[in-house]
């Protein structure tokens, strides 16, 4: 059911053209769904945050000693360095709100730990545009599920996540890497068409289905009642997931590859 629905959206999905930067990354809503009702208590929203940075750190620190050449890993190195402070900013948020890190993403280590299985790469380079495009993509989500958190709170996640240093190296390198190879290129542009499937799935699963879908959490629902709701909630999602995959689109187009 839910393969049925992404494919639908990935046929519905605009094409946008490339705003500013300043723009593209700002918190903004589609005004057609407002997310302030179904962001997550604070302690969910920045332990699911904090453990995609810190997994993102794992997985390009990882991969230093696969660079192809000792100029790019002392470049990753560097943006490597910039998503560990990331997750420091994100887990120092976490301490001013009196919860401790580890805690607060216990629960999702699990989920997203299979996330990443699902999205392995076969090389450096297929992992780099992986990061560039996955978290790319997540961390544009996050500012907007943000909305629904204080002002003060918002402003913090903001700017906790507001360095682009690796996204800049990752355009460069894999532009670089693709002008000399076209068999690059064209295995990174189906590799990048088959991540958009799976970052669905783990957007999708930032949201508690019963909330979108105005159910009591605690109610006994049948089989068929439970999948009522989660087609509820998948419909309300739809304006939302749309719009990331046209991000998606553009993150694609910006490495002059087809999504």
């Amino acid at each position: 059911m839910v393969f049925e629905w992404f494919k639908k959206l990935r046929t519905v999905a605009k094409r946008f053209a490339l705003p500013a930067r300043e723009t593209r990354d700002a918190p903004r809503s589609n005004g057609k769904i407002d997310l302030r009702p179904y962001t997550p208590e604070p302690k969910v929203f920045l332990g699911q945050l904090a453990y995609l940075k810190l997994t993102q750190f794992e997985i390009l620190t990882n991969e230093l000693k696969f660079s192809p050449n000792t100029h790019y890993k002392a470049e990753l190195g560097e943006a490597a360095a910039k998503s560990f402070e990331k997750y420091r900013a994100i887990a120092s948020i976490l301490a001013s709100q009196g919860v401790d890190a580890t805690d607060a993403m216990e629960p999702f280590t699990e989920r997203i730990g299979n996330f990443h299985s699902r999205t392995t790469g076969i090389d450096w380079y297929e992992t780099v545009i992986k990061v560039y495009l996955v978290y790319g993509l997540l961390d544009d989500f996050y500012r907007r599920l943000a909305i629904g958190l204080t002002p003060a709170l918002r402003k913090q996640v903001e700017d906790a996540l507001a360095d682009d240093t690796f996204e800049q190296f990752a355009k460069r390198v894999l532009i670089e890497s693709m002008g000399e190879s076209e068999q690059l290129k064209s295995r990174l542009a189906l590799w990048g068409r088959r991540l958009m499937g799976d970052v669905l799935l783990e957007l999708r699963a930032a949201f508690d289905n019963r909330k979108l879908a105005g159910v009591a959490k605690g109610a006994k629902l049948t089989v068929e009642q439970e999948r009522q709701v989660n087609l509820s909630a998948y419909s309300k999602l739809e304006p939302l997931v749309s719009e990331m995959i046209s991000v998606h689109t553009l993150r694609m187009d910006a490495l002059g590859l087809s999504a």
